[in-house]
């Protein structure tokens, strides 16, 4: 897995310059609005390759482009973020490519376009911020950055903010949504299936409440879990409470995944070089323990979740 992102990384080691804003002001930004718009300097959309269209492109696209997503890397590094990827998830690359794939046309995931991509929070089924940390698996993201190389017209990554949600619904809802009796799915783009029961879909931690909702993953265990739940669907489809997110070729959106959720309307790909291409990152407030990556001799970035 070293060798996926070794490259990278040692580019990202010697970019000093990649975040635009000081540290101190982009983490005040970041918690207290939940999300942080932001330019990478000296991005040239001349120099990136066409949008791929087959996962297997991953290896030649990010040798094409490593500058860019070195200095991308860099950026959260600068802020103070530590890049993560997850075990069944990406193959092993710390940057996604966010661009409709043939293999993933019907599916509703980052690679796919046909269907809109409803409210969620990335990576539900891992354990959530206020929640007892696991000694062997990785966490659930703390941040989730899409950086922007090709825009597409009509079709937006909107965020949504968890309190503005939690206001819509009764004392009794949160009670319940905040009890363990739902079943989250993993989502589809791991390769291997997966799901917990038994678990919460938002948690309270020192007065701050954090989700793992996801609209197409999520189910309720019990007649009141399920009413509760879908009440909050319906308000997550409130649409006077998104927020599209404005992103210009260059421009990258850092938000907080579990105090957020984000949507994408459905397009039609052309698969022609040329579709909306977004590059996405995980990452974690603090590093991982040793005991929570696959091969820490190998990578300190690759999250078990088996």
């Amino acid at each position: 897995m070293f060798m996926k992102n070794g490259i990278i990384l040692s580019i990202a080691d010697r970019i000093k310059d990649a975040l635009p804003i000081p540290t101190d002001e982009f983490r005040k930004r970041l918690e207290e609005d939940c999300y942080v718009i932001w330019k990478l300097p000296h991005f040239d959309a001349q120099e990136i390759t066409q949008t791929p269209v087959v996962p297997s492109y991953a290896d030649y696209v990010e040798s094409k482009n490593a500058e860019l997503h070195g200095a991308y890397l860099s950026a959260h590094f600068q802020a103070g973020l530590w890049p993560v990827v997850y075990q069944g998830e990406n193959n092993g690359h710390l940057i996604r490519h966010v661009c409709p794939m043939l293999q993933a046309e019907e599916k509703i995931s980052s690679q796919g376009a046909k269907y809109d991509f409803y409210p969620h929070v990335d990576n539900p089924d891992l354990y959530i911020t206020g929640e007892t940390p696991s000694n062997r698996l990785g966490g659930c993201p703390d941040t989730l950055s899409l950086l922007c190389l090709r825009k597409e017209e009509g079709v937006h990554t909107s965020l949504l903010k968890l309190d503005q949600i939690l206001k819509g619904l009764s004392d009794k809802d949160i009670a319940i949504l905040a009890s363990p009796a739902f079943r989250i799915k993993r989502p589809a783009s791991f390769t291997e299936g997966s799901s917990i029961e038994k678990v919460p879909i938002i948690v309270s931690d020192n007065g701050v409440w954090y989700s793992r909702f996801d609209w197409h993953n999520t189910q309720g265990m019990t007649l009141e879990a399920e009413a509760a739940l879908e009440k909050m669907r319906f308000i997550t489809l409130e649409h006077d409470l998104w927020f599209n997110v404005p992103l210009e070729p260059g421009y990258a959106v850092t938000f907080l995944n579990q105090r957020t959720m984000h949507t994408r309307n459905a397009f039609e790909p052309r698969f022609d070089g040329t579709d909306r291409w977004l590059l996405r990152v995980f990452a974690m407030k603090h590093r991982p323990t040793d005991t929570q990556l696959v091969d820490s001799s190998l990578c300190l970035h690759h999250l078990r979740t088996l």
